[in-house]
């Protein structure tokens, strides 16, 4: 019998090292997936702008160092393509996207800390939150069906651009601004105020916002603007829209 004892104890060695082999090939999977999703964004810096497209959401934080991150859905954010060209943060998706991918199950939320911005453009479903904006200029451009909601501007020039059902809520102060909207969206421009004016809508969608300034304002379609203040406004255009300019 006590010869056995080696052979034994050399079985149940070979026993533990194999269940153990075994344990690591199927945590395998879960490391693989890490690994798939993990990407590192800490060198892109030096960038102005940003240029979003697809269906996820970017929120942007104005503050001394640029930083990049994101989270939410693994496949969303292991699909993300990031990097900045000419001075401008591009982000997108590796493979084609499609309008099912705006639902949050299927989306990625992309944080962006930078310095200062002067221009963002926005393209699908996404959401795009700014918490603030000085300086010389602001151009945001939508197109699709996403939104901007921007915090608190401080601007000389202030450009927004929407062209489809997306929609632009912005608050505080710019000399002047041109307002441009396409389709049915809105700009939601109640707690903004300019000092001269040009709006053009082509369309269903809404203008709001506050001036005592020179406002010029075209309408074609039933969409209306809408400003608060002492404005001069000009109105032009065809069909039942409507310029409202009162204090």
């Amino acid at each position: 019998m006590s010869r056995s004892l080696p052979f034994l104890a050399l079985a149940m060695s070979s026993l533990l090292l194999s269940t153990s082999a075994c344990s690591r090939t199927d945590e395998s999977p879960a490391a693989d997936e890490v690994a798939r999703t993990a990407q590192d964004w800490s060198t892109l810096r030096d960038f102005s702008a940003i240029e979003a497209t697809g269906p996820d959401h970017v929120a942007v934080t104005i503050a001394p160092d640029f930083s990049v991150k994101a989270q939410g859905n693994a496949d969303a954010v292991a699909d993300l393509d990031i990097q900045v060209k000419d001075g401008k943060l591009v982000i997108g998706r590796k493979s084609k996207w499609n309008w099912d991918d705006d639902r949050n199950d299927h989306s990625a939320t992309v944080h962006v800390t930078m310095p200062a911005i002067r221009g963002a453009d926005l393209t699908g479903a996404g959401d795009f939150d700014l918490d603030k904006a000085e300086g010389d200029s602001l151009d945001l451009s939508l197109t699709g069906a996403g939104d901007f909601r921007v915090g608190t501007v401080k601007l000389k020039s202030l450009t927004t651009d929407i062209t489809g059902a997306g929609s632009v809520r912005i608050a505080g102060t710019a000399d002047t601004a041109k307002l441009s909207l396409t389709g049915a969206g809105d700009i939601d421009g109640e707690a903004l105020k300019v000092g001269s004016a040009d709006v053009s809508i082509l369309g269903a969608g809404d203008i709001d916002f506050a001036s005592d300034g020179r406002v010029a304002i075209s309408i074609m379609g039933p969409g209306d603007v809408t400003v608060k203040g002492k404005a001069q406004c000009t109105t032009t255009g065809v069909g039942p829209g409507e310029a409202h300019c009162a204090p």
